[in-house]
């Protein structure tokens, strides 16, 4: 009896906790970036992914190389613009076009190849 309601409190415990954590991550907005990459090779491509993979806002991010594509979405953020996109890119900063901002799920996604881009 006594190892059956310290089961049931540690259930019950695991799951207040596993529902604080979810109920907290749905009140953050998820924002996604897309843009081509103007950069010469295939190894820039990779050092700038995995250059953005360390910044702890970015949840998943691809560059797909062959068109030069990049695509992200964010964690944690409660507003995301071009300005801190661009502080991300670092050194790459001058070296993307077409850029998209938007929230994921919400906004419509561009597809490739990307046109009426602004930049």
């Amino acid at each position: 009896m006594k190892n059956l309601i310290i089961g049931l409190v540690f259930a019950m415990g695991t799951f207040w906790v596993s529902a604080q954590s979810s109920a907290s991550q749905a009140n953050t907005p998820s924002f996604f970036a897309q843009c081509l990459v103007n950069v010469g090779n295939q190894n820039e491509l990779t050092t700038l992914e995995n250059q953005l993979r360390t910044i702890p806002y970015v949840k998943v991010v691809r560059v797909d190389i062959p068109t030069s594509r990049l695509f992200l979405t964010t964690k944690d953020l409660s507003s995301f613009t071009a300005t801190e996109f661009s502080s991300w890119m670092g050194t790459y900063a001058t070296s993307y076009s077409c850029l998209q901002i938007g929230l994921h799920g919400v906004d419509p996604v561009n597809p490739f190849p990307f046109t009426n881009c602004q930049d």
